[in-house]
């Protein structure tokens, strides 16, 4: 089986820590962190300009230093290529209006972070890896 390619775009780096570990105990994956939203961006056109291949799932923190994860989410569902890649959006605020924006922009799921543990977000991950 090809591994899967799994991106994490957190700018806090003890939270980019615990979910790498976690992610890693997943056979047949492959994390690449960015902690800027435009490298993470920069990156995905990178991945199919050089046939690498898109992500087959990005996990999307909101509140970025450089750019909002929802300007990040609007940007992927614009474009023909990404618009089906499985976005699962990470946040820290329980905001009902993003969380609708999330899902107006068919994220696979919104979740605050301090509401999963690691275990729970690997098990989320691999069913959405598994589905799609």
């Amino acid at each position: 089986m090809n591994s899967k390619k799994v991106l994490l775009i957190e700018d806090d780096l003890p939270t980019v820590d615990v979910y790498e570990t976690a992610l890693k105990e997943i056979k047949n994956i492959e994390v690449k962190t960015f902690t800027l939203g435009n490298e993470a961006l920069k990156e995905i056109k990178k991945m199919d300009e050089t046939g690498e291949g898109l992500p087959d799932l990005i996990l999307l923190d909101v509140i970025l230093p450089d750019i909002n994860g929802i300007e990040i989410l609007e940007i992927l569902r614009k474009q023909e290529k990404t618009k089906n890649i499985p976005v699962l959006v990470l946040t820290n605020y329980g905001d009902k209006t993003l969380e609708k924006i999330g899902n107006d922009l068919k994220a696979e799921k919104y979740i605050s972070k301090t509401e999963f543990t690691p275990s729970e977000l690997k098990k989320m991950v691999l069913e959405i890896l598994e589905k799609n």
